[in-house]
């Protein structure tokens, strides 16, 4: 009952704030609100109890269902990230590997061995910086592909959250608007 004088109270708020507080006049729409509403004041607060109650429901549905589509979308991206932790390590320790070979011939002060050990390098981690590559190359395609494919489906999900809920929330102003007819004509 406390909600329908709430709205009420809103409604009679609304030119007030629309039009600035010097409206002397309610606009005819509120008067005929307000006609109604004493005129059929227990239906109508019938009407907005059963279909109140409704319009939160519809609400707090959506509000739970959005919330597991960001949770879904939230532990698949980290999903993703900790399967690939494992091959970036893997990555880290060969990329590492080449570091410290290049650091051991950048030390180097006799230009002969320098030069040498830089030869070495090219035959001894050429390999390594190809599979580096390689691997480096194939796991970000994967993983674009994997956050691609989250990214949607959070999409889809959401949508459809938003689909539902404006659909239940037409459906009960509809049957609102029903019941408030209906005792119209009582």
């Amino acid at each position: 009952m406390e909600i329908a004088a709430n709205i009420i109270t809103l409604l009679l708020l609304i030119p007030g704030m629309c039009l600035g507080s010097h409206v002397d006049e309610q606009p005819r729409t509120v008067e005929t609100l307000l006609s109604y509403l004493e005129t059929n004041e227990s239906t109508t607060k019938q009407c907005f109890a059963r279909y109140l109650p409704q319009l939160e429901n519809e609400g707090a549905t959506w509000s739970k269902s959005y919330s597991r589509c960001l949770w879904i979308a939230t532990t698949g991206r980290q999903s993703v990230v900790t399967n690939v932790a494992a091959a970036q390590n893997q990555i880290r320790e060969a990329a590492l590997g080449i570091s410290a070979f290049i650091d051991d011939c950048l030390g180097i002060a006799d230009s002969l061995a320098f030069f040498n050990c830089f030869a070495k390098m090219s035959k001894r981690q050429l390999a390594t910086v190809y599979t580096i590559s390689y691997n480096a190359s194939e796991d970000a395609l994967r993983m674009s592909q994997q956050l691609g494919t989250i990214e949607v489906e959070h999409y889809l999900c959401t949508n459809r959250t938003e689909h539902t809920y404006v659909e239940g929330t037409d459906r009960v102003f509809r049957d609102l608007d029903q019941c408030l007819q209906q005792n119209e004509e009582h």
